[in-house]
């Protein structure tokens, strides 16, 4: 639902909510935000710049101790990566 409403402009104004939601301690918290991010990836390339940027929180993600926000951070991981020419 947020991919339909959030341009590149309203996620960078809301970009620390979401890198706050990625490392939260509840995992579906954590899950939905980073599954939120994959989509957001997906909408557009001004959203895919942005979301570039929370490799950082992503990598701290596949350190969960929950085997889902591992999964999906892995996910949101190799997205990230392989648009990176430099990967």
């Amino acid at each position: 639902v947020l991919v339909r409403i959030i341009d590149s402009a309203m996620l960078s104004a809301i970009e620390r909510y979401v890198k706050q939601a990625i490392i939260d301690k509840s995992h579906l918290v954590s899950s939905s935000a980073i599954v939120s991010s994959m989509h957001l990836f997906q909408a557009s390339s001004e959203n895919a710049s942005i979301v570039k940027r929370w490799i950082g929180e992503v990598q701290e993600a596949i350190k969960s101790p929950n085997e889902m926000v591992q999964f999906h951070a892995t996910q949101l991981f190799y997205l990230i990566k392989a648009s990176d020419r430099l990967a």
